[in-house]
């Protein structure tokens, strides 16, 4: 999956802010500049949520696509639908996002419903280890770069835009070059898309971020209405505050919550939990960052949307319901003898490094810095403090 952020020279300010937030060490400062490590990006949105003057940005495709195809399938995921109180409300959003030029609007609750109950059932027939959901590709991309070993714990559940994508595939497949648009509540669901970050592994076509388009979708409120029906689980998928839950289930959100708890089921500290749903976002999806409105007040609408009517979890085909595909460490490659000796030959550079984690030599930390020395690629002189102290014992001798 290709890093979302790009870097927008003319309006960095060189704080560094962004730097001290990446979780992997993606982000240096080099030749007065900002670099990615597109290897190591996680798409969390930290750097940009650390960073106010819009120097990291991350964008989707646009409207415009739309003219490219014959027939266009909007899909709406349920973070989005959770903004709205009442049917009569949601009936007409998606009124709303089909005037925007799309033939059809799709929500993709059904399907989210199953892959959360699908993980359930495997948890429960798990052995002794702790399962992981992985419908976050936050959550992959974090186990695959710092928890490589928890990588055979995960789920290989498809993504459920994937998992729609292929459906409306095969249902539309006489209807010409059909375009499919997921509109994003969050940055790393913009790569789970051919375009714009050309990965063309995916069945989807587009990404959008619903922040962007929003101005529009409200111009078209209250035009119109389509009759639509959620599916309760899926929307609970998205909102831990509403998942089932259990004394063996684990569900937690926020970053450094996420972090934490996987860094205790590395060493299996947490194997009297079935299954560790992450959520990286606070809130969940629906505290998503490129979503608009207050979280604290959608996770209620759950009840008003579903109680009258609603779908049941789809049935999905076993080759559409997993993924051969999730990401593999490139770390997985190396012998276990390797890896020991690549650690020891960190830590050996890691003591000779002054240990303030200053970022002055545009790494994050002493030990990303102790990395790069050992990969070849930094020297112990490009880290300020060593050199500085360098040269005043060279003048305390003379």
């Amino acid at each position: 999956m290709s890093s979302v952020v790009t870097y927008t020279l003319s309006r960095c300010v060189k704080c560094m802010k962004c730097v001290k937030a990446c979780p992997s060490g993606a982000l240096t400062m080099e030749n007065s500049r900002i670099s990615i490590r597109h290897d190591r990006c996680l798409n969390c949105g930290r750097c940009l949520t650390a960073c106010h003057n819009q120097g990291l940005l991350a964008k989707g495709s646009t409207l415009d696509d739309i003219k490219c195809y014959d027939y266009t399938v909007a899909m709406i995921p349920s973070a989005l639908i959770h903004d709205c109180s009442s049917l009569g409300e949601a009936g007409e959003l998606f009124y709303a996002i089909k005037m925007l030029g799309f033939d059809e609007v799709v929500d993709i609750t059904a399907i989210e419903g199953q892959l959360m109950q699908e993980a359930q059932l495997l948890a429960e027939s798990s052995p002794e280890t702790s399962l992981i959901s992985s419908v976050c590709p936050v959550i992959n991309r974090l186990i695959e770069t710092n928890y490589p070993m928890l990588l055979n714990s995960v789920v290989p559940l498809n993504y459920p835009s994937e998992v729609a994508a292929k459906q409306i595939r095969r249902r539309t497949k006489d209807k010409g070059n059909v375009g499919i648009f997921n509109f994003c509540e969050c940055e790393a669901k913009l790569a789970l898309a051919k375009y714009p970050y050309g990965n063309k592994q995916y069945e989807v076509d587009h990404s959008l971020a619903i922040v962007d388009i929003f101005p529009k979708i409200k111009q078209n409120m209250h035009q119109g209405s389509i009759p639509v029906e959620f599916c309760r689980e899926g929307l609970q998928s998205c909102n831990p505050a509403m998942m089932l839950q259990k004394p063996e289930y684990l569900t937690a959100d926020g970053f450094d919550k996420v972090n934490n708890i996987l860094g205790l089921a590395e060493f299996q500290l947490l194997n009297q939990f079935k299954l560790l749903t992450l959520f990286p976002c606070f809130n969940g999806c629906i505290g998503g960052h490129l979503l608009w409105g207050n979280s604290y007040l959608t996770k209620n609408n759950i009840h008003a949307l579903t109680d009258t009517s609603r779908k049941k979890p789809a049935e999905i085909e076993f080759d559409d319901l997993y993924t051969a595909d999730l990401s593999k460490s490139a770390d997985d490659k190396r012998s276990f003898q390797e890896k020991m000796e690549f650690f020891s030959k960190v830590n050996e550079q890691l003591e000779k490094l002054p240990g303030y984690d200053c970022s002055a030599c545009g790494m994050q930390t002493c030990r990303n810095m102790a990395e790069e020395i050992v990969r070849g690629n930094k020297t112990i002189n490009d880290c300020r403090i060593h050199a500085a102290m360098k040269e005043k014992v060279k003048h305390a001798g003379k």
